[in-house]
């Protein structure tokens, strides 16, 4: 596997990942609103399923990429598009607040918030782990692409 295809190998199962693990907490979150049944049940007993899924097929990539710069650039690219995707967030939570009730919320609102929500705690952690190296060319990586858009 060449080294740009394991990056984007890479960066896609950590989007893969992320989507199932929302859709999980979204399937938890709707269907916490109605009675408990079996097949709320079975919902989100397939999307725990797809998040185990996910989890494994990242587990085993990590063992074919090895090298702290790969690893370093797969970071930084899936912070800058975490980024990218909290700067959308007022065009797509619009004007809900989350100290609304989740009972009037629509779904796809619900799963806005719940994804918003993901997404800071991704970047987060993203940040806290980086090393020095890594931080450094991060905020490179941003300052580059302010610059683009001005």
């Amino acid at each position: 596997m060449t080294m740009h295809r394991q990056l984007d190998c890479a960066l896609q199962g950590l989007q893969q990942l992320a989507y199932a693990r929302i859709a999980r907490e979204f399937a938890r979150a709707w269907h916490a609103r109605a009675e408990e049944s079996e097949e709320a049940q079975a919902v989100i007993g397939e999307a725990h399923r797809r998040v185990l899924h996910c989890e494994q097929a990242l587990a085993e990539l990590r063992f074919v990429i090895e090298d702290p710069r790969q690893i370093a650039e797969i970071k930084v690219a899936r912070a800058l598009y975490l980024r990218m995707l909290l700067e959308s967030a007022p065009t797509r939570l619009q004007s809900w607040s989350d100290c609304e009730s989740l009972d009037a919320m629509p779904k796809s609102h619900l799963f806005e918030w719940i994804s918003y929500d993901f997404e800071q705690l991704e970047l987060s952690e993203l940040e806290g782990s980086m090393t020095e190296e890594e931080a450094a060319w991060y905020t490179q990586a941003i300052d580059t692409a302010a610059k683009v858009r001005d």
